[in-house]
């Protein structure tokens, strides 16, 4: 009882820091570093700059969140080294080049002249940078996870949160002086501060992680002898997540192509608080996968069954609060807005809650299963998608994207579930034979 009661209180502490390491972490980038930039750039340039922070974030989350998810399990099942990776790391930075060229085109045509391909060639350099460390520093925050440390968890948050204020500081005091200003304006083209600012706070938590961790120390390229499936492994849990990464974004990039900008920020504002309120299961995700794996907890389909009933009831609580927060918050931040918002918050916000806790019941999957069926359950939900909230938004604008968003996620949540009984069937079935 006792030794129960210790590891609840720890679990319950652990949760608290970890919630509080991601609230610092996107405070500070939502309430400081965004609306710095937007004020020393402007609201085109710095729509130009979400555009590569959008890309930059989709590889950090598919690939450095994907090492560290993989490590923790890695750990349990197999054995695991510095080595095994590194050498993944280096092979995303090579897939890195492509994608770093190929973000910079689509933005725009490149400056004629000698001097604006020059530029334009430094902008996809400095880009390939910021994403290769950006993945780093996601693969990082496992040195904490893995060995459940959220103190340190915490401080590692707090270290990049102080590098982004810091770079911003200094973006405003050499900016001026480094780069031709348009109206007190900066171009996000033409000035490359911008990348510094994210630069040095992801640079803070990579350093921090080296002081304070091992797994950035030497032996660099030393391997286990399961290298190979650590390295499969890796892949397969960032072929899913980044079908998760590029689907969070695919509400923006589709409502602009077919229902255009003022419908974004509707939707935007609609889907707000359900957003916030998502954040919050990133640190839950990364608690309990931490304690499944490293207290080597195994879960029967009784248990799994409870944890999706009462995630669903969660969502439904979460999806009732965010909603009548709406109405209080959309009325005062956006009335310009909230007329056309308030007839999505219910539906948006349910769409939002929908996905993130079913991403949190695919993390304890994630805990008693093969990598492979992460990949499996995503590419299902990619088809889900593309088969029915891409047409409903053509036919019906917003309102089909709230909808079919809901019945996507909502069937994700299903094969989730059917997946995870399946898993632990067969295990049952394996033990008794």
């Amino acid at each position: 009882m006792n030794k129960n009661g210790n590891l609840a209180g720890k679990v319950s502490r652990d949760l608290i820091l970890s919630i509080l390491a991601i609230v610092i972490y996107n405070g500070v980038l939502q309430l400081v570093i965004y609306p710095g930039l937007n004020a020393r750039m402007g609201a085109e340039a710095f729509g130009t700059v979400l555009y590569y922070i959008s890309a930059v974030s989709i590889m950090g989350a598919g690939f450095g969140t994907s090492a560290s998810y993989s490590r923790i399990v890695a750990r349990k099942e197999r054995v695991e080294a510095n080595g095994d990776y590194n050498a993944f790391l280096g092979i995303v930075a090579i897939i890195c080049v492509p994608v770093s060229i190929g973000v910079a085109a689509i933005a725009g045509r490149p400056e004629s002249g000698t001097a604006g391909y020059t530029r334009n060639a430094w902008l996809t350099t400095g880009l390939f940078v910021l994403m290769v460390i950006t993945v780093i520093r996601y693969y990082c925050d496992v040195e904490y996870r893995m060995n459940i440390r959220f103190k340190d968890y915490f401080l590692f948050f707090a270290s990049v949160a102080s590098g982004y204020i810091l770079g911003l500081i200094i973006f405003g005091n050499i900016s001026g002086h480094i780069h031709g200003a348009v109206n007190g304006k900066f171009d996000a083209g033409s000035s490359y501060s911008w990348l510094f600012v994210l630069l040095l706070g992801e640079v803070f938590g990579i350093l921090y992680t080296i002081i304070r961790g091992s797994i950035l120390r030497p032996p660099f390229f030393e391997r286990s002898i399961a290298f190979k499936a650590n390295l499969k492994a890796a892949f397969y849990i960032s072929f899913g997540n980044l079908i998760s990464a590029l689907i969070l974004n695919a509400d923006r990039i589709f409502l602009r192509i077919f229902t255009g900008a003022e419908e974004v920020t509707v939707y935007y504002v609609a889907s707000l608080m359900g957003k916030i309120v998502a954040l919050l299961t990133t640190p839950l995700n990364g608690v309990i996968i931490s304690y499944l794996a490293g207290y080597k907890i195994r879960l029967d389909k009784r248990k799994f069954l409870l944890s999706s009933t009462l995630l669903l009831v969660v969502t439904a609580v979460l999806t009732a609060v965010c909603t009548a927060a709406s109405y209080v918050f959309v009325k005062i931040m956006y009335p310009d807005v909230f007329a056309k918002a308030k007839e999505y918050f219910l539906i948006a916000n349910l769409g939002q809650l929908l996905y993130f806790l079913s991403g949190t019941l695919m993390v304890v999957v994630l805990s008693f299963s093969d990598e492979k069926l992460q990949m499996i359950i995503n590419c299902i939900y990619a088809a889900a998608f593309a088969a029915v909230v891409i047409p409903m938004t053509v036919f019906m604008g917003s309102s089909g994207m709230a909808y079919g968003l809901v019945l996507a996620n909502f069937l994700r949540f299903i094969v989730t579930v059917i997946s995870g009984l399946n898993q632990l069937s067969q295990e049952s079935a394996s033990s008794e034979g």
